[in-house]
């Protein structure tokens, strides 16, 4: 049997660089498309070929994707200094580059879109979202992330292609998290808000599994699937987990939502005055603090046999182990 070819973009990255690995554990040979700025510590030592371009370089694109596979589109960004730039990397980004794979191999087995919860929107009461939810993105991030995924759908008829929605990932190599992480090390578990929030999240293994799940699944040609660990968490419950595991002790601190938001927009403004994008800016503070970020991936089970393995806890100490070995913590 002939080995399998995947383009992975933004191979260098969170999500990437797990998805990376987990095709090299299933004999895949994989084309790791990186910017010549690239870090690559988390590919280091791996068995990829590298490619170095973007996603605005029509010949470079053609060439990249001629002679694969499958092409896994995880590259993104997640924060950006204005929407024009989210638009510019999340929607034409994947606009060339699905179409240098319909120019260039339509005979591709499957194109796969990591898009994000954000593409649809929290729900306003306490319910599940599903891929029959009304998209209502309500950050710049999540519109970018819409637009990719019609985009993609745009070209079922003409390529086999899947989408794939994960909820808050967390796991070794992430940063955003990490945040929550090291607040909590410190003695810190912040609350947003009033009430309380309730999220669904899924560690990054499981994710990257479920991805290749899909990309291998007939069932998947043309469809949308959520991915989670089909639990909803208060941000309580969430941030009491990681105290446990840090074996530190820690108090709650309520910050009022207008008072995150002036944090935020100054985190923001400084970023920018800096030319640079902080870690916290009102687009990402549009969706921290809303109520209920709860999705569920029923279908990705029922369809695709999709079995998350890792509870919070079980990921919780994997990941709080990993940043101790790495001295973040």
């Amino acid at each position: 049997m002939q080995q399998k070819k995947a383009l992975v973009t933004g191979a260098n990255g969170f999500v990437g660089s797990h998805l990376v690995e987990a095709l090299l554990e299933r004999d895949y040979k994989v084309k790791s498309m990186v910017r010549k700025t690239s870090n690559l510590r988390w590919l280091s030592g791996l068995d990829v070929e590298f490619i170095y371009g973007n996603l605005f370089d029509k010949s470079f694109l053609e060439k990249a994707v001629s002679d694969v596979d499958l092409v896994f589109h995880a590259a993104a960004l997640t924060k950006a200094k204005n929407k024009e730039e989210f638009h510019r990397v999340n929607y034409q980004g994947t606009k060339n580059l699905i179409q240098a794979c319909y120019d260039k191999n339509p005979e591709l087995k499957r194109f796969v879109l990591i898009s994000s919860h954000a593409a649809v929107g929290p729900t306003k009461e306490f319910m599940s979202s599903d891929e029959n939810t009304l998209p209502n993105p309500i950050s710049e991030y999540g519109k970018s992330k819409l637009l990719a995924e019609k985009e993609v759908l745009n070209y079922k008829d003409k390529l086999p292609v899947t989408i794939i929605r994960p909820p808050a990932v967390y796991g070794p190599r992430d940063t955003d998290m990490y945040m929550f992480f090291k607040l909590i090390k410190k003695g810190i578990k912040p609350l947003f808000g009033w009430g309380e929030s309730q999220v669904s999240l899924i560690y990054v293994k499981d994710l990257v599994q479920g991805i290749i799940l899909s990309a291998e699944s007939e069932k998947a040609k043309g469809e949308i699937f959520f991915l989670s660990d089909d639990k909803s968490y208060s941000f309580r419950e969430a941030e009491k987990t990681i105290q446990d595991r840090l074996k530190v002790k820690a108090i709650y601190l309520r910050m009022p939502k207008f008072l995150f938001m002036t944090v935020a927009f100054l985190s923001g403004l400084s970023g920018k005055l800096k030319g640079s994008v902080g870690a916290l800016n009102l687009d990402k503070a549009k969706e921290i603090t809303q109520k209920y970020w709860v999705c569920t991936s029923k279908k990705a089970k029922a369809e695709l046999g999709f079995s998350p393995k890792y509870t919070f806890e079980k990921g919780v100490k994997e990941t709080a182990q990993w940043y101790k070995n790495l001295g973040w913590l």
